[in-house]
């Protein structure tokens, strides 16, 4: 082979190579439509999307994190400062979302900014009031172009979570994975084009504000709106249960689950039927009802406590022609009765089949499991309210039922 020959031959192979890896990496970014991920498990400002978007960390030193470590700030000079490039992703639909757990102090405490100068225009804030206690969210064009939400923070955990989803011409927050409000703006909101975006980095602070001390762990950005089942989804619990309240049957055990927090010693009580009461993961199997408590002191100090309800029931309590069914749901994003589902799962051995219908006898949902729930979507889009009517097929100690029945859903 000549020389030339093995020079196009491996120019060729060059150009394979990043065919395939651009057809795989815009693949997967379409996929998730991530922006960027800061997980800081590695101590510094690393994008783990791998857009080259890294974030200079100047002077943060790690902590313990949700998930591997996080960024630990010290309120004087210690800042995260984001690429000024994702300012684009602002100007259409996007979601952000960070863990954060705050030293409180007095005054107003910057926590993220995308701000220009002290001026009160093209800006993004979120800070923490403490005389109110209160997480601030502002996003100002102009004085006649702005909106304003705020939430108070619950003093009794330990880490926090932020979500802010802008679709269309609606921003939502979520607090701790909790709704809180949906703002309709007057018009599309922009930010400064020499903006400056990061943590406890504002380039102007008031007299009585002061820098963040503590730490963040996952900080997302996404290119799209976040729906709430998905913000469900990738919710970490952080030293919550993760198990919803439930029935068992006497001598049948349940998997109960908690998100870490970075505790530094953790207790399930009581104790009656646990296998383990020093884990995250514990298996319950209680001879009667029982409420467990996981309780949580962590590194610094910060103490937290949730609670899960186990009843226990026994064969001769079932009554199997008694299959239960909202008479109503509402998913309109409020965090509150957002899926539709069957309340007592625990008398159905198996479950054949669970199907809903809207008026005109079209199928909008079927369920893989019997412990699957509609959110009202069909097609990707929210259906009408109205009256729609479902159908189960079931079996319960061995014999076979079906129940038919009808639900309205508001919004």
């Amino acid at each position: 082979m000549s020389l030339m020959q093995m020079i196009r031959q491996k120019s060729y192979f060059v150009k394979l190579v990043l065919i395939i890896s651009s057809i795989i990496f815009f693949g997967l970014r379409y996929a998730s439509a991530q922006v960027v991920h800061y997980s800081f498990d590695m101590c510094d400002g690393t994008d783990e999307v791998l857009l080259q978007s890294d974030a200079d960390l100047q002077g943060v030193t790690c902590g313990c994190g949700l998930v591997g470590q996080s960024a630990s700030l010290d309120g004087v000079n210690d800042r995260i400062v984001f690429p000024a490039g994702l300012r684009d992703v602002f100007e259409q639909n996007f979601s952000l979302e960070f863990y954060f757990q705050i030293e409180p102090v007095n005054g107003t405490i910057d926590i993220l900014s995308f701000s220009t100068d002290c001026s009160l225009d093209s800006n993004f804030t979120i800070r923490y009031i403490s005389n109110t206690n209160d997480i601030l969210v502002n996003l100002t064009e102009n004085i006649n172009a702005r909106i304003e939400t705020r939430a108070e923070l619950n003093v009794d955990i330990c880490w926090h979570h932020i979500l802010w989803v802008k679709s269309g011409l609606e921003y939502s927050f979520y607090l701790d994975n909790q709704f809180v409000s949906t703002t309709v703006a007057p018009k599309g909101l922009s930010i400064g084009k020499n903006a400056l975006f990061g943590i406890s980095n504002s380039p102007c602070l008031a007299v009585n504000e002061e820098r963040f001390t503590g730490v963040i762990d996952e900080f997302k950005i996404y290119d799209r709106p976040i729906s709430l089942l998905e913000a469900n989804n990738r919710y970490l619990f952080p030293g919550e249960i993760i198990n919803r309240d439930t029935t068992i049957f006497v001598g049948n055990s349940v998997n109960l689950s908690a998100g870490n927090n970075c505790a530094n010693s953790l207790v399930w009580s009581p104790v009656n039927g646990l296998s383990v009461t020093n884990d995250f993961n514990t298996i319950a199997t209680p001879t009667e009802s029982t409420s467990y408590t996981l309780s949580t002191v962590a590194i610094d100090g910060c103490t937290q406590s949730d609670t899960v309800r186990i009843n226990v029931i026994s064969d001769d309590d079932i009554s199997c022609e008694n299959l239960l069914l909202p008479s109503a749901f509402t998913p309109n994003g409020d965090g509150l009765n957002e899926t539709y589902r069957i309340s007592n799962t625990f008398i159905i051995e198996s479950l054949e089949s669970f199907e809903i219908f809207d008026r005109w006898g079209s199928r909008v949902f079927v369920a893989n499991g019997v412990s699957d729930g509609w959110d009202g979507f069909f097609n990707g889009s929210p259906v009408n309210p109205g009256h729609y009517v479902y159908k189960v097929k079931y079996t319960c100690q061995t014999g076979e039922f079906s129940k038919v029945g009808g639900f309205t859903v508001l919004r």
